[in-house]
Protein backbone atom coordinates (compact mmCIF):
# COMPACT_ATOMS: atom_id res chain seq x y z
CA UNK A 1 0.00 0.00 0.00
CA UNK A 2 1.48 3.14 -1.35
CA UNK A 3 0.47 5.01 1.77
CA UNK A 4 2.26 3.36 4.18
CA UNK A 5 5.04 5.69 5.07
CA UNK A 6 3.00 8.40 4.90
CA UNK A 7 0.98 7.57 7.35
CA UNK A 8 3.40 6.66 9.72
CA UNK A 9 4.16 10.61 10.07
CA UNK A 10 2.88 11.45 13.35
CA UNK A 11 0.78 13.83 11.42
CA UNK A 12 -1.30 11.66 9.88
CA UNK A 13 -1.49 8.93 12.82
CA UNK A 14 -5.42 9.79 13.82
CA UNK A 15 -6.24 8.70 10.19
CA UNK A 16 -4.43 5.70 9.46
CA UNK A 17 -6.50 3.20 10.82
CA UNK A 18 -9.74 4.77 9.61
CA UNK A 19 -7.66 4.72 6.15
CA UNK A 20 -6.94 1.45 6.20
CA UNK A 21 -9.90 -0.13 6.98
CA UNK A 22 -12.06 1.40 3.91
CA UNK A 23 -9.43 1.03 1.66
CA UNK A 24 -9.24 -2.79 2.31
CA UNK A 25 -12.85 -2.30 2.50
CA UNK A 26 -13.13 -1.42 -1.19
CA UNK A 27 -10.43 -3.70 -2.35
CA UNK A 28 -12.12 -6.65 -0.86
CA UNK A 29 -15.93 -5.31 -1.69
CA UNK A 30 -16.48 -2.94 -4.32
CA UNK A 31 -16.82 -3.75 -7.74
CA UNK A 32 -15.80 -1.28 -10.24
CA UNK A 33 -17.36 -1.18 -14.02
CA UNK A 34 -13.95 -0.17 -15.46
CA UNK A 35 -11.35 -1.83 -13.53
CA UNK A 36 -8.58 -1.09 -16.59
CA UNK A 37 -9.48 2.67 -16.82
CA UNK A 38 -5.73 5.02 -16.87
CA UNK A 39 -7.15 7.67 -14.68
CA UNK A 40 -10.27 6.13 -12.65
CA UNK A 41 -8.92 3.04 -10.97
CA UNK A 42 -8.84 1.82 -7.29
CA UNK A 43 -5.72 3.80 -6.53
CA UNK A 44 -7.28 7.02 -7.54
CA UNK A 45 -10.34 6.18 -5.03
CA UNK A 46 -7.39 5.57 -2.50
CA UNK A 47 -5.81 8.96 -2.75
CA UNK A 48 -8.98 10.66 -2.57
CA UNK A 49 -10.04 8.49 0.23
CA UNK A 50 -6.42 9.39 2.20
CA UNK A 51 -7.27 13.23 1.11
CA UNK A 52 -10.82 13.26 2.17
CA UNK A 53 -10.29 11.97 5.42
CA UNK A 54 -6.79 14.36 5.97
CA UNK A 55 -9.37 17.45 5.22
CA UNK A 56 -12.23 15.93 7.45
CA UNK A 57 -9.62 15.26 10.22
CA UNK A 58 -8.67 19.02 10.00
CA UNK A 59 -11.91 20.18 9.87
CA UNK A 60 -12.38 18.25 12.96
CA UNK A 61 -15.33 15.89 11.61
CA UNK A 62 -17.07 13.70 13.67
CA UNK A 63 -16.43 9.72 13.09
CA UNK A 64 -19.71 9.91 11.46
CA UNK A 65 -18.63 12.25 9.35
CA UNK A 66 -15.53 10.68 8.60
CA UNK A 67 -17.10 7.32 7.55
CA UNK A 68 -19.58 9.01 4.87
CA UNK A 69 -16.36 10.86 3.51
CA UNK A 70 -14.94 6.91 3.08
CA UNK A 71 -17.70 5.64 1.81
CA UNK A 72 -17.82 8.29 -0.71
CA UNK A 73 -14.55 8.13 -1.36
CA UNK A 74 -14.43 4.45 -2.17
CA UNK A 75 -17.32 4.20 -4.51
CA UNK A 76 -17.73 7.40 -6.13
CA UNK A 77 -16.16 6.43 -9.51
CA UNK A 78 -17.12 3.20 -9.18
CA UNK A 79 -19.87 3.20 -11.82
CA UNK A 80 -17.74 4.90 -14.90
CA UNK A 81 -18.16 4.14 -18.04
CA UNK A 82 -14.93 5.61 -19.65
CA UNK A 83 -12.13 8.04 -18.87
CA UNK A 84 -13.96 11.05 -20.67
CA UNK A 85 -16.17 13.34 -18.84
CA UNK A 86 -19.17 10.88 -18.23
CA UNK A 87 -21.13 12.76 -16.37
CA UNK A 88 -23.75 10.95 -14.87
CA UNK A 89 -21.05 8.20 -13.08
CA UNK A 90 -21.89 10.01 -10.18
CA UNK A 91 -25.30 9.26 -10.14
CA UNK A 92 -24.98 5.29 -10.82
CA UNK A 93 -22.24 5.57 -7.96
CA UNK A 94 -24.54 6.81 -5.65
CA UNK A 95 -27.14 4.33 -6.81
CA UNK A 96 -25.04 1.25 -6.33
CA UNK A 97 -24.14 2.59 -3.12
CA UNK A 98 -27.28 2.66 -1.94
CA UNK A 99 -28.07 -1.04 -3.39
CA UNK A 100 -25.33 -2.01 -1.62
CA UNK A 101 -26.17 -1.12 1.47
CA UNK A 102 -29.33 -2.52 0.89
CA UNK A 103 -28.38 -5.87 -0.33
CA UNK A 104 -25.76 -6.16 2.70
CA UNK A 105 -27.56 -4.88 5.40
CA UNK A 106 -25.27 -1.58 5.91
CA UNK A 107 -26.33 1.37 7.16
CA UNK A 108 -27.49 4.04 4.48
CA UNK A 109 -26.36 8.08 4.66
CA UNK A 110 -27.87 10.10 2.63
CA UNK A 111 -25.15 12.79 3.04
CA UNK A 112 -22.90 9.70 1.38
CA UNK A 113 -25.54 9.48 -0.97
CA UNK A 114 -25.48 13.50 -2.47
CA UNK A 115 -21.71 13.57 -2.42
CA UNK A 116 -21.51 10.88 -4.57
CA UNK A 117 -23.97 11.57 -7.00
CA UNK A 118 -23.10 15.04 -7.56
CA UNK A 119 -19.46 15.06 -7.35
CA UNK A 120 -19.10 14.70 -11.01
CA UNK A 121 -21.46 17.99 -11.23
CA UNK A 122 -21.01 21.73 -11.03
CA UNK A 123 -21.51 22.77 -7.28
CA UNK A 124 -24.27 25.05 -8.23
CA UNK A 125 -26.31 21.71 -9.21
CA UNK A 126 -24.73 19.85 -6.35
CA UNK A 127 -25.20 22.67 -3.61
CA UNK A 128 -29.05 22.89 -4.98
CA UNK A 129 -29.48 19.70 -4.22
CA UNK A 130 -28.46 19.48 -1.26
CA UNK A 131 -30.44 22.33 0.02
CA UNK A 132 -33.52 21.25 -1.32
CA UNK A 133 -33.25 18.08 1.06
CA UNK A 134 -35.21 18.49 4.27
CA UNK A 135 -33.48 15.80 5.32
CA UNK A 136 -29.72 16.79 5.13
CA UNK A 137 -28.06 19.47 8.04
CA UNK A 138 -25.87 22.41 7.31
CA UNK A 139 -23.05 20.08 7.71
CA UNK A 140 -24.39 18.15 4.28
CA UNK A 141 -22.55 21.08 2.45
CA UNK A 142 -19.32 21.03 4.67
CA UNK A 143 -19.06 17.12 3.65
CA UNK A 144 -19.65 17.67 -0.13
CA UNK A 145 -16.89 20.57 -0.53
CA UNK A 146 -14.62 18.75 1.73
CA UNK A 147 -15.01 15.56 -0.80
CA UNK A 148 -15.32 17.80 -4.21
CA UNK A 149 -11.58 19.14 -2.70
CA UNK A 150 -10.24 15.63 -2.35
CA UNK A 151 -11.18 14.42 -5.70
CA UNK A 152 -10.06 17.72 -7.20
CA UNK A 153 -6.54 17.46 -5.59
CA UNK A 154 -6.06 14.19 -7.35
CA UNK A 155 -6.15 15.36 -10.84
CA UNK A 156 -2.43 16.02 -11.15
CA UNK A 157 -3.14 12.37 -12.71
CA UNK A 158 -4.11 14.54 -16.16
CA UNK A 159 -1.07 16.05 -15.70
CA UNK A 160 0.91 18.97 -14.26
CA UNK A 161 -2.22 21.33 -15.00
CA UNK A 162 -4.66 19.11 -13.96
CA UNK A 163 -5.76 21.10 -10.95
CA UNK A 164 -6.74 24.33 -10.94
CA UNK A 165 -6.70 25.80 -7.19
CA UNK A 166 -8.73 28.80 -7.46
CA UNK A 167 -11.65 25.89 -7.31
CA UNK A 168 -10.45 24.84 -4.45
CA UNK A 169 -13.38 25.10 -2.04
CA UNK A 170 -11.58 24.78 1.56
CA UNK A 171 -8.17 26.62 2.89
CA UNK A 172 -7.32 23.19 4.35
CA UNK A 173 -7.66 21.69 0.26
CA UNK A 174 -5.16 24.37 -0.83
CA UNK A 175 -2.44 23.42 2.37
CA UNK A 176 -2.72 20.36 0.52
CA UNK A 177 -1.25 21.03 -2.93
CA UNK A 178 2.19 20.32 -2.40
CA UNK A 179 1.14 16.78 -0.56
CA UNK A 180 -1.42 15.52 -2.99
CA UNK A 181 1.61 16.01 -5.94
CA UNK A 182 3.79 13.78 -3.63
CA UNK A 183 1.07 11.16 -3.07
CA UNK A 184 0.79 10.57 -6.62
CA UNK A 185 4.33 10.61 -6.77
CA UNK A 186 4.67 7.67 -4.48
CA UNK A 187 1.69 6.09 -5.59
CA UNK A 188 3.16 5.69 -9.06
CA UNK A 189 6.52 4.54 -8.17
CA UNK A 190 4.69 1.89 -5.72
CA UNK A 191 2.13 0.94 -8.79
CA UNK A 192 5.11 0.89 -11.34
Amino acid sequence: MFTTNILDNRDYQPIKEMYEQWHQYMEKNVEFWLPDSEWHTKSHCSRVLLLALLIGHQKGLSAEEMDALGMAAIFHDSRRLDDGIDKGHGGRAAEYYKEYCREHGLPYDEQTYYMTYYHDQDDSLGLSEIAKSSSLSERAVLLYQIFKDADALDRFRLGPDGLDVKFLRTKEAHGLVDFAKDLLRKSNETNS
